[in-house]
């Protein structure tokens, strides 16, 4: 028997798989996905300032974004392509549209989809602009989010005219309508679809939901919200639903609207293996809303207020409806709230409707939300759309008369002022090993310090113009620019290391873990705090991981992991591994991962909740999982060592440790670089195994290139890096380094070489940091 828990597993599955297609930190449709949950892990910036701006026609919609581009639709119906990073015009192409756009775009990674208000719907290639098709199909307009699901593109007639026939369309992705329902109704007006497994269901403004089957069309439920015989919570007034629908765990969620003041917040059950309405949910007066809910931890959030009113953002209790907090801004909340869950602490951001409207970034403490920031931006537009969110940054649009608007990238202040810092081992918590800096693109030194007795094996963190420097017995601070000694904290060094820690920075301080772990104020070198290990031991080759005001640290043979407040080193937790506790922690969506090893017996890889170090799940390895993982798009990177043949790279499930894929590799202990579907570590040890660096697909492990055997390039202690299409990777020289290597990213090919560093790269501000013989080298074109 098919449980309705197990349907919804299903669906999770099948919607799973667009996403698939695409990179995590990609925002494709209105609300990120077919579900329309509008969740991200990206982290929202903590002091945001606008990166660059791009004068748009007009714009009413949330852009979307695929492939490091994001697509924006003009009020005339012109199509817009910009790089991400630097909003540089890529194509564009114009579609037949009068003024107002309301359809957001849709993009399947090759093509971007447009419906406009004309009542056109074509589709273009992603990368050149081409128009691929279009077909006019209705004179009622299409005002309403496009759907993409599995080939199929979605979407109903607008509300010219008032009520009437009107259609809701399924059409293929190479234009041919697959089926098409007609019903008496005003139209739908911002009436999104949520897909339900083989379902779809959305809206009408006649205050109605449907349930239909999205292979054929047939209606399996057509719901009215003043249906006191099929609802218990019904309203007698429901009004106009004009808000798309999203689907969390079997329910769905929508608002609606009666008046400038009334409306209703609704959850309302949905059988997936029948697609009928069941009586389950509730019903919650907020007032006015068109905004589509986001659900996340047990909490709904959305916007209300109507256009010349005051709004709110509005968090309800997702198992009663019952109001937690409300937080009043100074206007109407048209905007669908989108979720960063990237922090200890979800951030709901959102716009408000007017002209010289602002974006709001609002954290949810619990009882109540606290205001991060607020950033009104230069123009005075009205702002309409949502955000959409991607590797950090925010993206939205305004628009000002008929032919003026603008479409803005937020991103921190940090990120414009030091042209991308390298604060922690492997760039983040997540280790993913790429950052925001250039690459240098030849071996020409900036400067190389003097022998200050750097630890092979270590990394070099880079923040506020200084590199932080892990030298055996003392921490030393020098000059990013020009390699000056500023200032060495000494320590008490263990004798027993392999390739030592990498000291990290995280606001104004510098943490590492030795027998102790220390906080340093990163200005003058000073010491803020030390926590002692309760087992007396040193951590060995692990270094601390910061993330939202948490270190977690190690101590190797005592068998721990510990979280510490960052401000005051006060213990929060701690967790006991079998074996010994070496990995610098991987953490991301409020879970860390890190290894435990025995030597020559293989070990477990563990995965923990970082709010109270409970377990979610471990994964008994073959071989010893020494080095440290990388997280990446729901998925677990991890090499693991065998002292007698080949070790693997496996990449697990982040939810529950299930391996979705292994690969054979030499031996090591390296972190992976995860970047564009790839996978890149470097392994070997040098007069034991062959040294090799390797590519691999990230979804499907298989291999794509790997350097040869004589090249020498590679070894087990060595975690390369990536920026801008090279691969950042070391020669070994026994204990010591002597060589370093940027490589084609796509071929494997040599690009440049040095003939001294090559430890564990680091990338910040247009430079290349990296350790040999004691010394720090320095690249800069």
């Amino acid at each position: 028997m098919i449980t309705k828990a197990t349907a919804f597993q299903v669906f999770f599955v099948v919607a799973s798989l667009f996403l698939l297609s695409c990179d995590a930190s990609d925002w494709p449709l209105f609300k990120k996905d077919a579900s329309n949950s509008g969740i991200s892990s990206d982290q929202a910036p903590d002091n945001p300032i606008i990166l660059w701006s791009s004068d748009i026609q007009r714009m009413e919609t949330t852009p979307v974004i695929s492939s490091g581009r994001i697509y924006a639709l003009a009020g005339n119906g012109t199509v817009y392509a910009l790089d991400k990073e630097d909003g540089n015009l890529l194509w564009q192409s114009q579609l037949e549209g009068w003024v107002f756009q309301m359809s957001p775009l849709a993009c399947n990674g090759e093509r971007v989809f447009a419906a406009t208000d004309s009542g056109f719907l074509a589709a273009f290639d992603s990368k050149t602009g081409k128009m691929l098709w279009e077909h006019s199909l209705t004179d009622k307009r299409f005002e309403a989010p496009l759907t993409y699901i599995d080939g199929h593109l979605y979407i109903g007639e607008g509300s010219a005219y008032g009520s009437g026939i009107k259609k809701f369309f399924c059409i293929d992705e190479n234009g041919n309508e697959c089926w098409n329902i007609s019903r008496e109704t005003k139209g739908y007006l911002w009436c999104g679809a949520a897909e339900a497994g083989e379902y779809l269901v959305f809206g009408q403004n006649d205050g109605r939901l449907l349930s239909v089957n999205r292979s054929n069309g047939e209606v399996a439920d057509e719901l009215r919200l003043n249906d006191s015989s099929r609802l218990s919570f019904s309203q007698e007034r429901p009004g106009r639903v004009r808000a798309s629908v999203s689907l969390n765990e079997g329910y769905a969620y929508v608002t609606s609207e009666f008046s400038a003041k009334e409306g209703f917040a609704w959850k309302i059950g949905l059988d997936q293996n029948t697609g009928k309405f069941e009586d389950h949910g509730w019903s919650s007066p907020v007032g006015f809303s068109t905004s589509t809910p986001s659900v996340y931890n047990g909490r709904v959030y959305l916007g209300v207020g109507e256009h010349g009113h005051p709004g709110a953002l509005v968090c309800l209790n997702d198992t009663s409806g019952d109001l937690i907090w409300s937080y009043p801004v100074e206007a109407g909340v048209k905007s669908s709230p989108s979720i960063s869950t990237a922090g200890r602490m979800q951030r709901i951001l959102f716009t408000t409707a007017q002209v010289n409207g602002s974006v709001y970034c609002l954290e949810d403490c619990g009882a109540s939300p606290k205001l991060l920031w607020r950033l009104n931006p230069p123009d005075d537009g009205y702002l309409l759309g949502g955000v959409a969110m991607s590797d950090g940054r925010l993206y939205f649009g305004t628009e000002g008369d008929q032919h003026y608007g603008k479409l803005y990238c937020l991103g921190d202040e940090e990120e414009k002022e030091a042209g991308g810092d390298w604060p922690q081992f492997h760039f983040n918590p997540q280790h993913l090993g790429y950052g925001t800096s250039t690459a240098p693109r030849s071996n020409i030194t900036a400067w190389i310090s003097e022998d200050i007795g750097a630890q092979p094996g270590s990394s070099v963190s880079v923040a506020e113009g200084k590199a932080f420097v892990n030298c055996i017995s003392n921490i030393t601070c020098l000059d990013q620019k020009s390699g000056k000694v500023l200032w060495i904290f000494p320590f008490n060094a263990s004798g027993d290391f392999a390739f030592g820690f990498t000291p990290v920075y995280s606001r104004g301080r510098v943490f590492f873990t030795s027998n102790k772990t220390y906080c340093l104020n990163a200005t003058d070198g000073s010491e803020v705090w030390s926590f002692s290990q309760p087992t007396g031991k040193f951590a060995i080759d692990g270094s601390p991981t910061i993330v939202d005001g948490r270190a977690v640290v190690s101590d190797w043979d005592g068998h721990h992991y510990y979280c510490l407040d960052e401000d005051t080193g006060a213990e929060l937790w701690n967790f006991t591994v079998e074996g010994n506790a070496q990995s610098t922690p991987a953490i991301d969506q409020g879970k860390v991962i890190f290894g435990g090893w025995d030597w020559g017996m293989g070990g477990k890889i563990y995965c923990a909740d970082i709010e109270n170090g409970s377990e979610i799940w471990n994964l008994t390895a073959e071989n010893s999982p020494c080095g440290s993982a990388t997280i990446h798009n729901e998925t677990v990177y991890m090499a693991t060592y065998n002292f007698e043949g080949d070790g693997d790279l496996l990449a697990l499930s982040l939810d529950n440790g299930t391996v979705l894929w292994k690969a054979g590799i030499s031996p090591t202990d390296s972190t992976p670089v995860v970047v564009n579907e790839r996978v890149y570590l470097c392994s070997g040890c040098e007069g034991f195994s062959k040294l090799v660096t390797y590519c691999f697909d990230a979804n499907r492990g298989n291999l794509i290139w790997s350097t040869s055997a004589e090249e020498n390039i590679g070894d087990w202690r060595c975690s390369p890096a990536y920026a801008e299409g090279l691969l950042f990777a070391g020669r070994p020289k026994f204990i010591e380094y002597a060589g370093t290597f940027a490589l084609n990213a796509t071929t494997g090919d040599i690009v440049w070489s040095y003939p001294e560093g090559g430890s564990s790269p680091s990338l910040a501000d247009g430079m290349l940091f990296t350790i040999g013989g004691g010394r720090v080298y320095a690249f800069s074109d």
